[in-house]
């Protein structure tokens, strides 16, 4: 029977190259080789990094072999190999009785009585050898040497390249493992600003699902703080046009999905492709918790210091005067003893609202506050503080009328946040109103309802309204209150992604107070612009 080894090779070649599945190979390849070599026995065999053996792949055709099994290490010493490595060529062994290397006692004993080594080299270097065994003595020959040789460097390349694969798939799944259990946020994006690779961390960290990042194309700067956007886009396009050396690392704040303020650090690298930035890649650690306790630390003592000097000066006056009445024993001092207690009660109680309003705006001010969105009605809200409210205009002589059309939408909002904010305004109002009246109303003006608390009281000049809204700040040192009250207000409303302002047309013209709400669809990662409009 004519035997075509040219189209065994070639049958052999494309074997190796069709699967990256070197058992499978190995099957394959034993079946074409048994139609030109005989053998009773064939294993590859390579070495490991520490310089020992191993059976990647045993075939017994009609035996269980025990000794040398798949899988199982062995030492190079003594070894067929030891001899193929050392000189980089085949090696026959006419007779195992002879006993020549290690291994020919125990597959004589299994009953193998001739043996051919042929080595397995790539870019230079032995990885191991094709071990073909046999029933017969003096079997294998050059002829057998001269047909294997044209299929050892494609089998050697192909054993190379699963070598590969599998650490590559290793790497790969190590990669996916650190990516999925990794508390930062891991992410790859294209120069477009497409997600190509998001960390499920994600949604805890910002309330949004993995997919809703593949669905947005504005690399996430939709979820920023209004006042970061700028500079982040700034950074990462940085990156992108290759204007940073090497990274980008920057702290910004975004709102989460529940509207709450979160601090993220982000470290950002550039994908190259040649010398072409196709993209950036990255991570986001969440530092709310680090920034709240740094924040609140400076704060709290720089507010406290500048708030409190006051009250206290007055305590220390009001003790200070008690404490001299009762050394001197003056009973002409004694009587003032009504006016050193109102002066105590009035400064504790004016410490205590102060350390509450700096305690409110320093935890908005580090994200603390937790903002719960929801639909809220406007008209109900306004209902509630002109019910509420009106006793305290009626013993000034004030009137409280709100005027607020039955069409006003609902808005998405954090309802006791939006009820301090008007409730505040109001109270505002009647302190600085002598008589007259006080009016709430609301509008919707394009994508926005403008709520409005107008009074007839004392009105603010340019500097006033100018300031109003900063903390601390009184057009007098004597002025009532803390200076944080407008302060908080402002922060709430710029949460909400609204706007807040004074109109006065001069002192003894009254005030308006008028800040604005968006009507939204409520999801930050909707694209700059895209707002849901409610006709008025």
């Amino acid at each position: 029977m004519f035997i075509n080894k040219k189209e065994i090779i070639l049958n052999i070649n494309r074997i190796i190259f069709s699967s990256l599945d070197i058992k499978e190979v190995y099957q394959s390849m034993s079946n074409e080789l048994l139609r030109v070599i005989d053998f009773d026995r064939l294993s590859v065999t390579l070495i490991t990094e520490d310089n020992n053996l191993y059976e990647n792949f045993v075939l017994s055709k009609d035996y269980e072999y025990t000794a040398l099994k798949e899988g199982v290490l062995y030492p190079m010493e003594g070894s067929l190999m030891k001899r193929v490595v050392q000189f980089r060529e085949p090696v026959i062994v006419d007779d195992t009785s002879k006993g020549r290397f290690l291994t020919d006692t125990v597959l004589f004993e299994e009953g193998i009585r001739s043996r051919l080594g042929f080595p397995l080299g790539y870019k230079g270097k032995i990885i191991g050898s094709v071990n073909f065994g046999s029933k017969r003595r003096d079997y294998y020959s050059k002829k057998h040497i001269s047909f294997f040789s044209q299929i050892a460097p494609q089998l050697a390349m192909a054993i190379e390249n699963t070598r590969l694969f599998n650490k590559i798939k290793e790497a790969e799944e190590k990669y996916r493992t650190i990516i999925e259990s990794s508390p930062d946020i891991v992410f790859e994006c294209t120069q477009g600003g497409a997600f190509s690779l998001m960390s499920p961390s994600v949604e805890k960290i910002t309330g949004y699902s993995v997919d809703q990042f593949y669905n947005n194309h504005g690399y996430g700067l939709s979820l920023c703080h209004v006042d970061d956007q700028d500079r982040v886009q700034r950074e990462i396009l940085q990156v992108l046009h290759g204007l940073n050396d090497s990274s980008m690392d920057l702290e910004f704040r975004i709102i989460h999905k529940q509207g709450k303020v979160v601090w993220l650090s982000l470290e950002v690298l550039p994908i190259k492709e040649g010398n072409s930035i196709i993209g950036i890649e990255g991570f986001c650690r969440d530092i709310t918790e680090k920034k709240k306790l740094e924040e609140l630390k400076d704060n709290l003592i720089r507010d406290v210091t500048h708030e409190l000097k006051t009250p206290v000066a007055k305590i220390e006056m009001a003790v200070d005067m008690f404490e001299r009445s009762v050394e001197t024993g003056n009973k002409s001092t004694h009587g003032r003893g009504s006016h050193i207690h109102e002066i105590l009660r009035n400064n504790l109680n004016r410490l205590k609202n102060a350390i509450k309003n700096i305690l409110d705006i320093s935890k908005l001010e580090s994200g603390m506050e937790p903002f719960k969105l929801s639909d809220v009605s406007l008209v109900d809200i306004v209902k509630q503080i002109a019910s509420e409210m009106t006793d305290a205009a009626g013993k000034k002589g004030i009137v409280v009328l709100y005027q607020l059309p039955s069409h006003i939408p609902m808005i998405k909002a954090d309802r006791d946040k939006i009820y301090h904010v008007i409730t505040h305004l109001v109270d505002n109002a009647i302190k600085f109103t002598e008589r007259g009246k006080i009016s709430i109303s609301a509008r919707c003006v394009s994508d926005e309802v403008e709520i409005t608390v107008e009074d007839t009281g004392r009105g603010m000049d340019e500097e006033t309204k100018k300031r109003v809204f900063e903390k601390f700040y009184k057009e007098t040192p004597s002025a009532y209150g803390s200076g944080i009250g407008l302060a908080i207000c402002k922060h709430i409303v710029q949460i909400h992604r609204g706007r807040i302002w004074v109109e006065s047309e001069g002192k003894g013209k009254g005030s308006q107070v008028k800040f604005t709400l968006p009507i939204t669809a409520g999801n930050p990662l909707c694209p700059s612009g895209q707002t849901k409009t409610i006709p008025c």
